[in-house]
């Protein structure tokens, strides 16, 4: 039988997971934004906080398979829905399928933040190539003396 403080230390070690899950996708909801409306500033100190919950809902992940050990439950989800049968409360089975479903969110969000992050990162290559390429044409003129620019090849407005 556990001893009802491995219990608790589950049940504190869930609260604050969720806590720390609901933070990180708050992140992700604003690192979304940013990255949708082309607003570049703030992108920086988003990752190093992206980073810093990132590593501690890692942290308590580990802290919470620990703890289903010491009950004798596998770890993860197999032992986690195990435990919140052994607990017998229903505030346990909704905190862990509330984790669940913002797990879900968090993975749909990156996911998507990482394709905006590719479109604006092929947008920015062509740019640069653009620029690249008007910077290494050679300086032609025209009869009338004065440098000819633009001798085919797109001009840097319609990058």
């Amino acid at each position: 039988m556990a001893a009802p403080g491995e219990l608790g230390n589950i049940a504190g070690l869930l609260a604050q997971e969720l806590r720390t899950l609901e933070s990180f996708v708050t992140l992700l909801r604003s690192e979304q934004a940013l990255l949708s409306s082309g607003a570049n500033e703030g992108l920086t100190a988003l990752a190093d906080d992206k980073s810093r919950a990132a590593i501690e809902l890692g942290r308590l992940a580990n802290l919470r398979d620990q703890a289903l050990a010491r009950l004798h439950l596998p770890p993860g989800r197999a032992g986690m829905d195990a435990w919140t049968l052994t607990d017998a409360g229903s505030a346990s089975q909704r905190a862990w399928d509330r984790l669940l479903a913002l797990t879900a969110e968090a993975r749909a969000l990156n996911e998507a933040n990482g394709k905006l992050i590719a479109l604006h990162l092929q947008h920015n290559r062509q740019a640069l190539s653009i620029l690249m390429a008007a910077a290494n044409q050679t300086a032609t003129y025209g009869p009338d003396g004065q440098p000819r620019t633009g001798l085919g090849g797109r001009t840097l407005s319609s990058a």
